[in-house]
């Protein structure tokens, strides 16, 4: 540890290790599905709104042209995110995990909303930065609070089984944006506002608590203590079985310091596993996270789809991840994330190909469900790798410089997929963007150098 933080105290992590001998239940899965639900309604009311405005209100209403689109579909999920994500880590590592989940929240209701009176280009590109800082700041907290509030013999399970919730409320949202778009489309963003400010957040504040492992490593021993006694209360109520003694106190854990973040790229433990996530996510999100959703609808409508098929087809495939969430979380712990992400990149590749070979409809809808299993358990299982790899001082901060990095490439990623997809027969360069590079190359890279985290105590997997 000496060569990690030579300038750092070290003690023992107790409030750890007591967080790691608590027995799963009701309270666990309550902080895991509210996280995750303010997870999905600000990443589906807000992230990308563009790809839901443009084929069926901007387009035929001549707001914009494809690559004006392209520019500000870019700007939301590039620009914005990754503002977002970098001044929420540092509001997470500085002043705790709930402020900054309850600061993203906030940020991503009231940012969305003047979206249903702006339709002016510059005025949208403002917009798109502005409207997903909520976005970043969800994006660099969620899994990082999650995996600290659970133990390492059911945290694979918890934290994919409450975020299978994300989609149910992806169906949710789509089947809102069914019923009002595109005729009452200023409806859909209202509605969206609102849920975020006067329910999720009113919400968050009265049921959320501190992270106990963030407070123990910023020195707040005594904070740490109040809360990890009221966490255990908690717990006890649903299950009042004796608690065993705390395994893994001696497990050393390093306070948090000025300028802690550099380790990610001196320590010779770090570096490696920061290169290679920021590969993986700046591949990932300029192909099968945010490089397809930048144009599938209007694939879908360049092959005669209407807007109520879109958005069925959309809900449908969320519903069907639903599935494919319980059955990752019921593998748990016994299968490897990189694995996992490897796997699930591969199989979102095969899909869109088979898309582009065969274009009629309703392989196009099969496809693009099956790819949907893809891209939500590559991004999710993404999260929660990237979560574990780092130790609670710098976890935060680690997803500012791995996810937050990685929003560039759906920033310059997208901005080129206006003249990709217009590029080829039946828009092939759009299609080998997010299969090759958006796809396959994170795939490989995961798969390769990737560590292993099954089962694992946080403090030592990630120390």
């Amino acid at each position: 540890m000496a060569d990690i933080a030579p300038a750092q105290a070290t003690f023992h992590g107790h409030i750890a290790a007591r967080i790691d001998r608590l027995p799963l239940t009701r309270v666990q899965w309550q902080l895991a599905i509210l996280v995750e639900v303010t997870w999905g309604f600000i990443i589906f009311d807000t992230d990308g709104i563009g790809a839901r405005l443009y084929p069926f209100v901007w387009r035929p209403n001549h707001i914009v042209d494809v690559y004006q689109y392209a520019v500000i579909q870019a700007l939301q999920v590039g620009a914005g995110v990754l503002l977002g994500v970098y001044l929420m880590s540092w509001i997470a590592d500085r002043y705790g995990r709930r402020p900054a989940i309850l600061l993203a929240t906030l940020l991503g209701g009231i940012c969305i909303w003047p979206f249903a009176y702006v339709t002016n280009f510059w005025g949208m590109v403002v917009l798109s930065v502005l409207s997903t800082l909520g976005v970043g700041g969800i994006v660099a907290t969620h899994s990082v609070y999650l995996s600290e509030m659970t133990s390492p013999l059911v945290r694979n399970k918890v934290l994919l089984a409450s975020q299978g919730v994300t989609a149910l409320v992806a169906v949710s949202v789509n089947l809102l944006a069914f019923w009002l778009i595109p005729g009452q489309w200023q409806v859909f963003l209202w509605i969206s506002a609102i849920i975020e400010i006067f329910v999720l957040l009113p919400w968050l504040y009265w049921k959320l608590p501190e992270s106990p492992r963030w407070l123990e490593a910023h020195g707040r021993h005594e904070d740490a203590e109040r809360a990890i006694e009221d966490y255990e209360r908690r717990v006890q109520r649903y299950d009042s079985s004796p608690l065993p003694e705390p395994r893994g106190a001696d497990n050393p854990i390093v306070m948090a310091g000025q300028g802690a973040w550099k380790e990610l790229f001196t320590s010779p433990q770090y570096r490696r596993r920061t290169w290679v996530l920021i590969i993986c996510w700046l591949a990932g999100y300029a192909g099968l996270i945010y490089g397809v959703g930048a144009f599938f609808a209007v694939y879908m409508v360049d092959h005669g789809a209407t807007a109520h098929e879109v958005f069925l087809t959309l809900a449908a495939a969320y519903g069907v991840l639903f599935v494919a969430f319980q059955v990752n979380a019921w593998l748990g712990e016994r299968v490897e994330r990189r694995d996992v992400i490897a796997l699930m990149a591969t199989l979102f590749a095969v899909c869109w190909l088979v898309a582009w070979s065969v274009p009629v409809l309703p392989v196009i809808i099969v496809c693009y469900i099956l790819s949907r299993i893809g891209t939500g358990l590559f991004l999710f299982n993404l999260y929660n790798y990237t979560a574990v790899a780092y130790p609670t001082r710098i976890r935060a901060v680690a997803f500012a410089w791995t996810d937050g990095l990685g929003h560039l490439g759906a920033w310059g990623g997208v901005t080129l997929l206006g003249p990709l997809y217009a590029l080829g027969p039946n828009h092939l360069g759009w299609v080998l963007w997010i299969v090759g590079p958006g796809a396959l190359l994170p795939a490989a890279l995961i798969w390769g150098y990737g560590i292993k985290q099954s089962r694992a105590v946080l403090e030592q997997v990630s120390t």
